[in-house]
């Protein structure tokens, strides 16, 4: 089961080869959003090629690949993109191994399994992000990203009869704004204490003007602190797109959470992916590393359940 994650979703790929590794093929793929798209790249064959695409993305010129138009309750069109994996296209029901991806229904706020029909119309509405992406029309519903409705959908995986279940959580560890924690704003407001002329075994063997020397660098240190501190502490809001990054990840934790709790997993993979923003395409080989690693984590546990 891959989930949610954009740019995260590199650690999908870490973990499919992690299975490759070990010597476990998938017999059934269950996407939402970018694991959607990660995971029907896998099934239809084309990973590597999806890959060598996805490689040359960059943080601010990846939407180049897609087209600009205010319509469809989105910015960008992604059809452009995705014609460029035509070639490769299949319909779910002809695959070799079980695939399915959740979408949300615009008009009922249903939670909706994509099971038949094209892997990549699935795969692109299930990455509908909303108002960022076009809403994709699909059998008379408009559909949107599947994370916010499922966006580590284990039930869909059981659906498709999986008897085991890992899941890849790119949420479980979110994108909190850490400086705003308790802990360090009481770390901030913590006065620092005035060292006294006698403090330490200098006061003793040093010469009286060395003892003063030092005295008055260790204030200009601590003043230096404190009006650190203070600045830190006045520039200290949340902007703008930041706080838009900490409350979707905050969102789908959250949610991921619930679900689990419903219909939890056999294996949860939850490797930290705090630090990489929606757009962070070109750190590539280091969150196909981080999604290996946690994988590779989990081997015995696997081995175990797959006896």
């Amino acid at each position: 089961m891959l989930g949610s994650g954009a740019a995260r979703g590199w650690a999908h790929v870490g973990v499919l080869r992690g299975l490759a590794e070990i010597g476990v093929k998938p017999d059934v793929i269950a996407g939402c959003s970018v694991g959607a798209l990660v995971g029907g790249a896998y099934v239809l064959g084309c990973l590597e090629d999806f890959e060598a695409w996805a490689r040359e993305l960059k943080p601010l010129s990846a939407l180049q690949s897609f087209g600009f138009s205010v319509s469809r309750g989105g910015l960008v069109n992604t059809a452009p993109a995705f014609s460029a994996f035509r070639v490769y296209d299949r319909n779910i029901e002809d695959l070799p191994v079980k695939f399915g991806a959740v979408a949300a229904d615009l008009g009922t706020g249903e939670e909706v399994w994509l099971t038949e029909g094209s892997v990549i119309e699935a795969a692109r509405a299930s990455c509908a992000i909303p108002v960022i992406f076009h809403a994709v029309r699909r059998e008379g519903r408009w559909l949107i990203d599947g994370a916010v409705a499922d966006p580590a959908p284990v039930s869909l995986a059981r659906h498709l009869g999986a008897d085991v279940v890992v899941a890849v959580d790119l949420n479980a560890v979110p994108r909190v704004l850490e400086r705003f924690s308790p802990k360090i704003l009481a770390e901030q407001n913590r006065p620092v204490s005035q060292p006294a002329a006698g403090d330490g075994p200098s006061a003793q063997t040093e010469s009286l003007s060395r003892a003063v020397g030092k005295l008055i660098e260790e204030t200009r240190r601590m003043i230096d602190r404190q009006i650190e501190a203070a600045r830190v502490k006045a520039e200290s809001r949340p902007r703008l797109f930041e706080t838009a990054y900490a409350a979707a990840d905050i969102f789908q934790m959250h949610l991921a959470r619930a679900r689990a709790a419903l219909d939890p997993p056999d294996v949860l993979l939850k490797p930290d992916m705090r630090d990489a923003l929606p757009t962070a395409f070109d750190r590539a080989d280091e969150f196909v590393e981080q999604g290996r690693q946690a994988l590779l984590a989990q081997r015995a546990t696997i081995e175990k359940l797959l006896v």
